[in-house]
């Protein structure tokens, strides 16, 4: 039987017949893994017989287990370009398995990672979406696809006609051409232990420059005790196992709060299904631009999304693009603009400015008010 790597063209919608083998190209990123649900069970819904494999992280791996939308995982995400020889022989089995000329439809949902277009090489599917080393076709979705300007401003009205927001679970979905209800997102989650905090913080991110100053974290959450009466051991920090010694300034930033906010903390200490467990019984998380957030918002907690971007959007994280949209969710807005990390679209780690001025901009008496409102509804939850 030829397994030798074919032709592959530019996907509009073809039909991919009967029984249509699909990968999608992940991230070694919570975040990424969350706001692709949409996706994933798009694709399920549309090809209810096809065989999906993720490729994805050892981060997201005990998620990606229970996912009811793929059928395999492959965490090879953090293994970057040395992955290549896996997922060659991997679609080289599938071939010979499945009698055929292996993957028809390979869509790439990390394409800022160059090293994903080497890998649709690799999988040499009949159709690609996203990048790959082919020329990017002709029609809008397919440009669309490969705009590098995702969290520019005038996305919609470049797109006109073809999306209607540029909130990424949407883009994601519609240059794969999947229609679904692109703000639902599920995780699959597992009963939390009792006794659990009923306030959850997040606190830490891989960009230093979306990180919210540590007096004002201590300002908010003082009067949040003070105000809601919480005893202590109330409020819970959530992230990822923390380093033996801190590597970054988040890290630094989560150890200044357990000494001196009285935190009970419990990174790493939940599988991330009991996390979302966690979360969905939770009265309140609030988070700055993290994976934690997204958890938090598909897990149906009311949460406080913290943003330092102001009316449009402008500020350290691309929020039009990335926060949650749903009426449990209230996204903060900084008094102050600056469109640094726009300019260099947010592959600063940190903020390029002597004054982090977006986050200063986002003072505790500003997020008072959303934390208020999620708090109300939290207390009807209960």
């Amino acid at each position: 039987m030829n397994t030798l790597p074919r032709l592959m063209r530019r996907f509009q919608d073809e039909d991919l017949g009967p029984r249509p083998r699909i990968v999608v190209l992940g991230a070694a990123k919570l975040g990424n893994y969350v706001v692709l649900q949409p996706l994933l069970r798009g694709l399920r819904c549309k090809y209810p017989d096809a065989l999906i494999t993720y490729v994805g992280s050892q981060r997201t791996r005990e998620l990606e287990w229970l996912n009811p939308w793929i059928d395999a995982s492959l965490p090879l995400a953090e293994q970057g370009p040395a992955a290549l020889p896996a997922l060659a022989q991997w679609r080289r089995t599938l071939a010979d398995r499945s009698q055929n000329d292996g993957v028809d439809l390979v869509i790439n949902a990390d394409g800022h990672a160059p090293h994903t277009a080497a890998w649709a090489r690799a999988l040499a599917p009949r159709f690609v979406v996203g990048a790959a080393p082919i020329p990017p076709g002709d029609h809008p979705l397919q440009a669309l696809a490969l705009d590098p300007h995702w969290a520019s401003p005038t996305l919609v009205e470049r797109y006109g006609g073809w999306i209607a927001s540029n909130s990424i679970r949407e883009l994601h979905c519609r240059v794969a051409w999947v229609d679904t209800d692109f703000e639902r997102v599920e995780l699959p989650w597992e009963p939390a232990p009792p006794g659990l905090p009923p306030v959850l913080i997040a606190v830490n991110g891989e960009r230093a420059a979306k990180l919210w100053p540590l007096q004002n974290w201590l300002a908010l959450l003082e009067r949040l005790r003070r105000e809601m009466g919480l005893a202590a051991g109330a409020i819970g920090l959530i992230g990822g196992p923390p380093p033996a010694e801190p590597r970054q300034s988040g890290d630094r930033l989560e150890r200044a709060l357990l000494a001196r906010a009285g935190l009970r903390d419990l990174r790493g200490r939940l599988s991330l299904p009991v996390l979302v467990g966690a979360l969905a019984r939770s009265r309140l998380c609030i988070a700055i631009d993290s994976g934690p957030l997204h958890l938090a918002a598909a897990a149906g907690c009311p949460t406080v999304a913290l943003f330092g971007t102001d009316a449009d959007g402008i500020g350290a994280s691309p929020r039009d693009l990335w926060a949650p949209r749903a009426d449990h969710v209230w996204v903060s807005r900084s008094r102050q603009r600056c469109g640094g990390c726009l300019q260099v679209r947010f592959e600063n780690p940190a903020c390029p400015l002597e004054r982090h001025a977006c986050m200063d901009g986002l003072p505790p008496e500003a997020v008072w008010p959303l934390v208020q409102q999620a708090w109300q509804q939290g207390s009807r939850r209960s």
